[in-house]
């Protein structure tokens, strides 16, 4: 008798939905992606544990694919790739949905998949996220990492991985909420980089140096000449 797959609820639950999660091994709900089709003009792309998907270029100021770029994955939108490379950000490797590129190259040491049409790549490349799926990638690791950086998890025990999996339109709605937290941080970022960058200008000119005695920007209330003087005139020692 075929044993029924166990079944989990969460601790939030959005209204009208399933509160069963049912487990699936990640090759069930997934296939293998692997090879190209000659093209060689496509972005170079490598995974960082901290910011995703990064392009050669960007991440190590060159191409480093080299004669093993006809041997790269070609990869395409909303696919994944594990990356089992061992790193502080994930210890046991990390998932990353495509997104930013229609199609790409990707490294073929990198376990690549596509999910079934009734699975979110949001709400997987999310899961691998939480953390909670490290105690079995823990497992089928050989050994620690090899003398290139990876991880010796192959293809096939990756996709033995268990997870918990609601129906199509819950991980929809998790993957939109995670998607639209992700948006408001990258705006938060930037703002923090723009503020940052004020605070710096606004320093720079409203700081006397030993070149020019007055500051670019002053208040009009304030005494225009600035008056040198020594450290140790203005502090006392504790």
């Amino acid at each position: 008798m075929d044993k029924k797959p166990e079944k989990l609820v969460p601790e939030v639950r959005f209204k009208g939905f399933t509160d069963d999660w049912e487990q699936r091994k990640l090759g069930e709900i997934s296939k293998r992606v692997r090879n190209n089709d000659g093209r060689m003009n496509l972005p170079l792309l490598t995974i960082s544990a901290r910011y995703g998907w990064m392009t050669q270029q960007s991440r190590f100021s060159a191409s480093i694919a080299g004669r093993e770029k006809k041997n790269y994955t070609l990869l395409e939108k909303h696919q994944l790739s594990y990356n089992h490379g061992n790193s502080k950000v994930a210890i046991y490797g990390t998932v990353y949905e495509l997104t930013n590129y229609d199609e790409a190259l990707v490294p073929k040491v990198y376990h690549s998949f596509s999910l079934t049409p009734e699975n979110s790549s949001k709400f997987i490349e999310s899961y691998f996220h939480t953390k909670k799926l490290d105690a079995q990638l823990r497992k089928f690791i050989a050994s620690t990492a090899r003398m290139d950086g990876l991880l010796n998890i192959s293809f096939d025990d990756f996709m033995k991985v268990k997870l918990f999996a609601p129906e199509q339109c819950e991980q929809s709605k998790i993957s939109r909420i995670i998607n639209l937290i992700e948006k408001l941080i990258t705006l938060q970022q930037r703002k923090l980089e723009i503020l940052i960058k004020l605070k710096r200008s606004f320093l720079t000119k409203s700081m006397a140096n030993s070149l020019d005695k007055n500051p670019e920007l002053y208040f009009n209330s304030a005494s225009v000449k600035w008056l040198k003087q020594k450290l140790s005139d203005l502090t006392r020692r504790l």
